[in-house]
Parts: C-alpha cells; sequence; structure tokens
C-alpha cells in the first residue's frame, strides 16, 4: 500500500478552472492573486469617493464664500484711494535729469539697426498649374544659378 496513489478525477470543468484561473493570474500584471487586485481596487474606490466629497465641500464652501474670499488665499485688502489731490508737480530741473540719464542709457546700448528705411514685402507665390508651367518655370530657376 505505499506505492499506492489516490487519483483525483480530473473532469473538463476543474481543468477549465485551472486554465481560465492561469489566463487570469498572467493578466494581473503586479498583483499575485485576484484576491490582491480586488483589495486594492477596493482601496482605490474608497479613495476615489474620500477625494470626490473633499471636492464637493471645496467647491459649496466656494460658491458661499464672499467673492473676495473665493481664491484658494484670502487676498489682501484693497486699499481706499482717499487721496483727493493730485500728485505734486515735478521741477524742471528733475525732468532734465531724469530725461538726460535715459538718453546716456540709450547711447550706450546702441545697436546696429538690421533694416534701414522701408519694409520688404514678399513676392506673391506662383504656383504652375500646368506641366508646362512647372517645367517652364523649374528652367528659369536652373537658368538662374548657373
Amino acid at each position: 500500500m505505499d506505492n499506492t496513489t489516490t487519483d483525483v478525477p480530473v473532469t473538463a470543468e476543474a481543468a477549465e478552472a485551472e486554465v481560465k484561473t492561469e489566463q487570469a493570474a498572467t493578466g494581473l500584471g503586479k498583483f499575485k492573486s485576484v484576491d490582491a487586485l480586488l483589495e486594492a481596487y477596493n482601496n482605490l474606490e474608497a479613495e476615489f469617493t474620500r477625494r470626490s466629497q473633499r471636492l464637493r465641500e471645496l467647491e459649496r464652501a466656494e460658491k458661499d464664500a464672499p467673492p473676495a474670499q473665493a481664491a484658494s488665499g484670502e487676498l489682501p485688502p484693497q486699499p481706499e484711494q482717499t487721496d483727493t489731490q493730485p500728485p505734486a508737480e515735478v521741477s524742471e530741473e528733475v525732468k532734465a535729469r531724469i530725461i538726460a540719464e535715459y538718453l546716456a542709457a540709450a547711447a550706450k546700448n546702441k545697436s546696429v539697426p538690421l533694416i534701414s528705411g522701408g519694409v520688404n514685402v514678399p513676392a506673391k507665390r506662383k504656383t504652375p498649374s500646368t506641366v508646362r508651367e512647372a517645367g517652364a518655370l523649374a528652367q528659369q530657376f536652373l537658368n538662374k544659378r548657373r
């Protein structure tokens, strides 16, 4: 009785189930089993639900908040302009000094003008409509290159 084996009857249904399990295991990617995949999916679904609820709360809070606080951070209060007097006049001496400093800086940074006088207008593109026109255009091009 030492060499006796107990034969488990193999049915077609059991073989099909085993093949399906092997095929599913190869398509699971980084997951070791279908249970691990199911657990990861459930965790992902729970996290998605939490984030969706948080987003809905933030949208409701933004909708209910006054316009100044609707941005992600509170805006600093805008100072009201109570000064109704025009700015003091700048003296001619100060204006002259500012202009002189500007002209000196501009003279220091002189560059050579690339275009002098007028603007180049591109010629209208000539596209041949027949083979004969294309040949004539090619001939003109080749004659110019010589």
